[in-house]
């Protein structure tokens, strides 16, 4: 066991009208495009839809399908099947426990730290970022930890592979009942409410967007398109679904990204193991050493 406090089940028995062969493909398939173990998910509905858009793509039956994607790892098909197998949950301020940890200690350390440097260049991602609650999150504590923030040079980079997830969160449109979590004054703040729409939807302040950078990354490439060190890295509730190589490959490179005393955040059901590279400090967080 390497991240997951997660035990794999019993080896998935394929349900009716899908066979074992084409269920070995779809887990080869999943894990080397994705690093995902398929049994950590639960498969009725995942083989539901890709039914569905099997029939869509015009292609004969799953194994031809499969088969297809296979050998054609460029073509746009693999947007679709991206987006069916990625599980986007997530919500504003999420682990409230650790967000308030980020708010209260680490951002206050780093923006410290920084400071006796005379350094204001401050990077951080937020991979599997979804929707993009979380990206605008982290812009929240951003604006009100560091002000004037016009004295800093801060940008966030939110990433996923589902590409449909990453317009929305662009857009940053959100309906009432998602924003429970945040308080009320950083309502007024960041949030201005739409009531042309059925329900009422909040629209993210511009603020918020100029300081993040979505774009498409996916963590299984073996180097990430990005040319900086980061100071803080969330990666939360998505190593889970990663089989233990996957998972130990993914923490080697966001360590080779971070910078000396950076934060690594992982989600509460996910273990680092012990590591001369990390330290742990509360809440699943991990920090590198400052020399």
């Amino acid at each position: 066991m390497y991240l997951s406090e997660m035990q794999p089940g019993p080896k998935t028995v394929p349900p009716r009208n899908v066979s074992s062969k084409e269920l070995d493909l779809l887990s080869q398939i999943v894990e080397k495009r994705l690093g995902m173990d398929l049994n950590r998910r639960r498969q009725e509905r995942l083989l539901q839809m890709l039914e569905k858009r099997v029939k869509e793509s015009g292609r004969k039956d799953l194994m031809d399908y499969l088969n297809f994607v296979d050998f054609s790892p460029d073509h746009p098909e693999w947007r679709y099947l991206e987006e069916i197998l990625t599980i986007q949950k997530t919500e504003f301020f999420r682990e409230s426990s650790q967000m308030t940890y980020l708010q209260e200690e680490i951002l206050p350390e780093i923006k410290a730290r920084k400071s006796s440097q005379n350094q204001r260049k401050i990077r951080i991602w937020s991979c599997g970022c979804s929707t993009g609650e979380e990206a605008y999150s982290l812009s929240i504590l951003i604006h009100e930890i560091f002000q004037p923030l016009s004295e800093w040079d801060i940008k966030i980079l939110a990433s996923d592979v589902h590409r449909q997830a990453l317009e929305t969160a662009r857009k940053g449109h959100y309906p009432e009942d998602s924003l429970k979590t945040v308080k009320d004054d950083w309502m007024k703040r960041y949030f201005q409410e739409n009531h042309s729409d059925s329900e009422n939807v909040y629209f993210v302040a511009d603020i918020l967007k100029q300081i993040i950078h979505f774009r498409p990354i996916n963590l299984m490439d073996k180097r990430y398109p990005v040319k900086t060190l980061f100071d803080i890295i969330l990666c939360r509730n998505l190593l889970i679904y990663m089989t233990a190589l996957s998972q130990e490959q993914i923490i080697g490179r966001f360590r080779s990204l971070l910078e000396p005393g950076g934060y690594l955040l992982l989600g509460h059901s996910e273990y680092l193991p012990d590591r001369r590279d990390f330290q742990r400090n509360k809440f699943n967080v991990f920090q590198t050493p400052l020399n």
